[in-house]
């Protein structure tokens, strides 16, 4: 499959699940929280993989991000290598995650995550 099929499958299924497009990002609202999943595509032609960028954005840290997962509070990614099964499981991760306190408890369970300054100070 190449990463535009990839990235097709990608999309369907978090459209499926109920992400919707936000300045030209996918992004899923789960309680308090706004988790925007963008596909990024690395490398070229044959050789390229994609990979999930996820962010994690609560109003209580304005400003909305403009840049997608990538300029969220919280920031990890999730390669793919089964689109449609990659995509399940990390919407089996993130579905539950609705508030700040479930965040703070399950916040080990994302890989290699990055968290800001601001959202550390309110964990």
């Amino acid at each position: 499959m190449t990463v535009s099929d990839t990235r097709a499958v990608v999309i369907k299924t978090l459209k499926a699940r109920g992400a919707k497009a936000r300045r030209g990002h996918l992004r899923l609202q789960v309680g308090d929280l706004f988790w925007y999943v963008d596909p990024r595509a690395s490398g070229v032609g044959q050789h390229a993989t994609l990979t999930l960028e996820v962010g994690c954005w609560l109003p209580a840290l304005p400003p909305e991000p403009d840049g997608g997962a990538v300029d969220c509070p919280l920031l990890f990614d999730v390669p793919v290598a089964d689109a449609a099964a990659d995509v399940e499981e990390l919407l089996a991760m993130i579905s539950p995650i609705g508030s700040l306190a479930e965040l703070g408890v399950r916040l080990d369970a994302f890989p290699g995550v990055l968290v800001d300054k601001s959202l550390r100070a309110l964990l």
